[in-house]
């Protein structure tokens, strides 16, 4: 080998020692989380939930965002800088506003509208791709239920005109959804769903204008309190059925709410027909409803059935306010799944089918309801006024307890009609 030959060989050697270091040393590591998250200065919204740390905060300052935010992280607060000025705008084009799986998720201070499905949803359940789902249009497989996924907190949000659910929390425990509006929802304003202990309240919320203002489906241990719930199709709507896991719904609690006026003809229409319903407890065991203003709704006020081979048991009526109802209360088990120890303590002129319905027998007669009128799309429901948001705001993210705790129920009376009205 000759002089030059032999540098070439050393120049290449020496090359490839330095390509190889480089190949060691020099791919690059993987980014951190970040503990705070502003949006968009740091990130936009899709990105957002990608670049926020376990325990962080994504802090959105005022715009409107036609982008989906997508939270895995655990521990992780999603803040509106400005209530009504942080908007989330599907467009009719995009499924969901929200979408949080990690534990302990707070989302609080912005709006959703206009999206295909969901304004927000917070699941215990994904998909192959670690994306957040909720029960499909082929119906969920009971045998395929992953483990609930504890703890979140949805408030002082605003969400309208969404073609599913406002606030969809399902396969979830340890929650509180609270001083939120919710309206145009194509099935329910807020919707609780597939929690066998889902401990979970429904608290202080204004839900207008939509096929349903809250749903319960296979949801145990909710409670639902101090709502103003009006002018939707149906109030509020428990169910039990075998499109989700955890059957019965068991312990749910509607205590000290408005449940009034449920006409509302320009709204999209309920799934199952209801209309101007107060309340409906499809195949419920061990219902609590007391001390609510159950008030001007045109078809019932209360209507307890059977759903699927799932009969109402062990339903307790009481302390409720009656008032302007065709009918106050209908008992209305199925012959193939007849209620039982269902228990009624009512006042003089409340009006019932049967006849006379008092204490806990299991007096049950057919009731059907006149044919639900027309509705709308639900992209064209009203919008309310806008609400007030948080008083502070920072960049502080929440710390939620692994298990809430629930209301005191005790003491509370039915409210008046202007609970929650314009604000107050």
């Amino acid at each position: 080998m000759t002089n030059g030959s032999k540098r070439a060989a050393a120049i290449i050697a020496a090359a490839l020692a330095v390509l190889a270091f480089a190949g060691c040393s020099s791919a690059p590591a993987e980014e951190p989380g970040l503990k705070v998250v502003h949006v968009p200065a740091d990130a936009s919204l899709t990105d957002a939930g990608g670049r926020v740390a376990d325990g962080g905060i994504i802090l959105i300052s005022p715009g409107t965002y036609t982008e989906t935010l997508d939270v895995r992280a655990d521990d992780v607060t999603v803040r509106g800088e400005d209530r009504n000025g942080v908007i989330i705008d599907g467009e009719l084009t995009r499924a969901n506003g929200v979408v949080a799986t990690g534990e302990r998720v707070t989302v609080e201070n912005l709006t959703v509208r206009d999206h295909l499905q969901n304004g927000i949803l917070i699941t215990g359940a994904t998909d192959e791709n670690g994306a957040g789902v909720a029960r499909g249009p082929d119906g969920y497989l009971p045998e395929d239920v992953p483990p609930p996924v504890p703890g979140y907190l949805v408030q002082q949000v605003t969400s309208t005109n969404n073609g599913l659910y406002g606030i969809y929390a399902f396969n979830r425990t340890e929650g509180v959804i609270r001083d939120n509006l919710a309206s145009g929802g194509s099935d329910s304003g807020i919707y609780v769903g597939q929690c066998a202990q889902c401990n979970a309240v429904v608290q202080d919320n204004v839900i207008t204008f939509n096929a349903s203002g809250i749903e319960l489906a296979n949801a145990s241990a909710v409670v639902v309190t101090g709502n103003r719930i009006v002018r939707n199709r149906i109030g509020v709507s428990v169910l039990s059925n075998y499109l989700e896991a955890h059957g019965p719904s068991r312990g749910v609690q509607i205590v000290g709410n408005l449940i009034a006026d449920n006409n509302e003809t320009a709204t999209p229409v309920q799934a199952g027909g209801a209309f101007g319903v107060g309340v409906g407890l499809g195949g419920t065991t061990d219902a609590e409803v007391r001390a609510n203003s159950i008030i001007g709704n045109k078809a019932v006020g209360l209507w307890i059935t059977s759903s699927d081979d799932f009969a109402p048991v062990g339903s307790r009526v009481q302390g409720n306010a009656w008032n302007g109802n065709a009918l106050d209360i209908a008992m209305a088990a199925s012959e193939v799944a007849p209620g039982e120890d269902n228990c009624f303590t009512l006042t003089t002129g409340v009006r019932t089918s049967p006849e006379g319905l008092e204490g806990c027998a299991n007096a049950s007669a057919p009731f059907t309801q006149e044919p639900a009128p027309k509705g709308i799309v639900f992209s064209k429901v009203a919008v309310p006024p806008q609400r007030p948001g948080l008083a502070d705001v920072d960049d502080t993210p929440r710390r939620l307890p692994r298990t809430i705790e629930m209301p005191d129920l005790d003491g509370i009376v039915p409210p008046a009609a202007d609970l929650l009205a314009d604000g107050k």
